[in-house]
């Protein structure tokens, strides 16, 4: 399987910590930032996520020279802590879209969203619940991944599944 570098929507692409205190209104935090974007501190944790479900013979990053019959490409919609109730919580939503490489089919799509309280309402507490919401979401993400492909069948299928075409394989 190849997976491209998630993207991430307007607002998130870049190492500024988001929080939200009124809908619809991202602020950043004065002090406080990511150590690098979240789509590229995020990108080697989908990679694992996908290679520990045991499902696929080799999960790549790219850009790569490897060629794969999936592709999975993904959008980080939000990531940001809301102070609308008590306690604040981490909230992040991640779309994924799983590609047939060879026909450029959708084969499956979905969005994952879950919300995170944090232990207290300060940014450090805010990235250890961003954390927390990040595995749980990949959890889901890596289990999505398995099983859509144990629905997929190769374009260029020459056998019945489980033999040289089975996604184990690819």
């Amino acid at each position: 399987m190849i997976v491209n570098p998630p993207r991430a929507a307007a607002g998130f692409d870049n190492q500024r910590i988001v929080y939200v205190r009124a809908a619809h209104q991202l602020e950043y935090f004065a002090h406080s930032e990511w150590a690098d974007t979240p789509a590229r501190m995020i990108a080697p944790l989908i990679v694992e996520a996908i290679e520990n479900s045991g499902t696929f013979g080799a999960v790549v990053l790219t850009p790569s020279a490897a060629s794969g019959d999936l592709r999975l490409d993904t959008e980080i919609v939000r990531l940001q802590q809301e102070f609308d109730g008590v306690p604040s919580r981490v909230r992040f939503t991640l779309r994924a879209s799983l590609v047939d490489n060879i026909t450029r089919h959708v084969l499956a799509q979905r969005e994952f969203d879950t919300s995170v309280a944090a232990a207290s309402d300060d940014p450090r507490s805010g990235v250890e619940a961003a954390n927390r919401a990040v595995h749980e979401v990949l959890e889901s993400l890596a289990g999505f991944c398995s099983d859509s492909v144990g629905r997929w069948r190769p374009a260029a299928a020459d056998g019945p599944a489980g033999t040289a075409n089975s996604p184990r394989g690819r």
